[in-house]
């Protein structure tokens, strides 16, 4: 019987052609991958840009599922992170992998909570519930990557910054090495030395804490298929695409901006700061895929894909209000509107999950949620799905200190009680677009694209087509990629 290929998949979430293409000069691995490989562009099918808000429709959470199953956005359901992921299990590409008896190794898939099935090693997104995750040895690891992520935006007193710190030197169990926990815990000094404009290398740092166990996890438990998800390159350019083409944008102060600077030039002087912070994150990324490559033999395959793209969106000309905010005491507000008790599980904060008791009190939850206004404007974007409850905060623009959060029926409390402004001045500068990428390359056998371009559920019957196994029956029978 011949060998099975080794397939490995960096989902580098969000990363835009338009980047790969302006550093492609620092981006040798990601060259040599266009040169020798195969580039499809994926898109989502029936989705309408321009309407509003549309990117709310094609966020990570909702189109990455599509990506792992094959099934569009409508069929799955999942609409939020922390949603319970009962119409996805089984039905993503691992899960059928697993089912025809390969090995398979997951890092950080959104979603892809809890594990299941007999992989290698299975290590959910930093936003699941818990530290469940396989090898029990990753446990520590799975921990620190959890509360990272879930207190990205939270105060860290004494007790947690020990008790992270030491899940991460246990961590090395795993494959983490010594320099990146040094570089970690020097994080947070290296801040309050340099400035706060050094907050943005948190992102890259747990981007290199996840490659240091994925690249020894795969080589000690020999994974057929193995993926992992990073976001950094997402996040750098949300917060930085102004600063790395400052030319796109109006050159002066959003309503944000001038919450922290006097004029357009102090702007200017921090965003120079941050202006290769998008370079610097597929740089890394480039790195990162020529370490994967040395786990494959002649006939693997090394593939990134991207779910989405994002362009950018000016703050000064009102196209995005997007600064960064942090929701708290978010229970006293709660309630103070009558909302049934309910488990509250922060996401990115100030994104929230609800758990009621049922569905009934998860209706009446909503309903009351949904009534909180600020002059007029609700507070939360709120979907339902069963007993969960999903919240987006709408930040009301103005004086958040003049602001009060009302609900028609005598509430009125202070807005700045619940929402509290970044000390950093960061906001969004750029937001989804439904353009993502697939790119495929081999080290020893042809990788040749059929398509030009394909739903983003394609990508899963092409990952299983590499193993030459037939597509699962609510799959799209089309493989984007052929490898010979």
């Amino acid at each position: 019987m011949a060998k099975r290929p080794r397939v490995i998949v960096l989902e580098l979430n969000e990363a835009d052609l338009h980047f790969l293409d302006r550093y492609r000069g620092s981006l040798p691995f990601f060259s040599r991958m266009r040169r020798e490989g195969a580039l499809v562009t994926t898109r989502i099918a029936g989705f309408d840009p321009g309407s509003g808000r549309d990117w709310r429709a094609i966020t990570p959470w909702i189109i990455w599922p599509s990506l792992y199953t094959g099934l569009s956005p409508e069929d799955h359901g999942i609409v939020a992170f922390g949603q319970d992921t009962s119409p996805i299990r089984g039905r993503c590409v691992w899960d059928v992998l697993d089912g025809h008896g390969l090995r398979v190794g997951v890092m950080g898939s959104l979603l892809s909570g809890p594990p299941r099935g007999r992989p290698a090693f299975y290590l959910p997104e930093s936003l699941a519930d818990d530290d469940a995750c396989i090898p029990e040895r990753a446990r520590p690891l799975q921990r620190f990557l959890v509360e990272s992520s879930r207190g990205y935006s939270e105060p860290v007193g004494p007790r947690a910054a020990a008790r992270r710190a030491l899940d991460l030197a246990r961590a090395t169990r795993v494959g983490v090495s010594p320099r990146t926990v040094a570089r970690v815990l020097g994080q947070i000094p290296r801040e309050l030395a340099l400035g706060a404009h050094e907050r943005a290398e948190r992102a890259v740092l747990q981007a290199e804490v996840v490659r240091d166990a994925f690249v020894e996890l795969v080589r000690a438990e020999a994974p057929d298929y193995a993926a992992m998800h990073s976001n950094h390159v997402a996040y750098m350019q949300h917060r930085y695409w102004r600063a790395a083409e400052p030319g796109r944008f109006d050159p002066g102060l959003s309503e944000t901006d001038a919450r922290y600077f006097r004029s357009a030039r102090e702007l200017a002087l921090w965003e120079t700061r941050l202006s290769g912070r998008i370079e610097a994150a597929f740089v890394h990324a480039d790195r990162t895929l020529g370490t994967l490559a040395e786990l494959l033999d002649e006939r693997g395959v090394l593939v990134v894909t991207t779910a989405l793209g994002q362009r950018p969106f000016d703050p000064a000309r009102g196209e995005i209000f997007n600064p960064v905010v942090r929701l708290q005491r978010e229970g006293e507000l709660f309630a103070a509107a009558g909302v049934p008790e309910a488990s509250v599980k922060h996401q990115m904060n100030p994104d929230l999950t609800l758990d009621f008791r049922d569905a009934r009190a998860a209706d009446d939850g909503a309903r009351r949620i949904q009534a909180l206004h600020v002059g007029g404007d609700p507070l939360f974007f709120v979907q339902r799905r069963g007993r969960q409850v999903f919240l987006e905060l709408e930040l009301p623009r103005g004086d958040l200190a003049a602001a009060r959060v009302e609900d028609g029926r005598g509430t009125s409390l202070p807005l700045e009680r619940f929402v509290s402004l970044s000390p950093v001045p960061d906001q969004s500068t750029a937001q989804h677009r439904q353009e993502g990428l697939f790119l495929a390359w081999s080290p020893g056998r042809r990788v040749a694209a059929r398509h030009d371009a394909v739903d983003v559920t394609d990508v899963a019957p092409t990952l299983l087509s590499l193993f030459g196994i037939a597509p699962a029956p609510w799959m799209n029978p089309r493989a984007s990629i052929a490898v010979a």
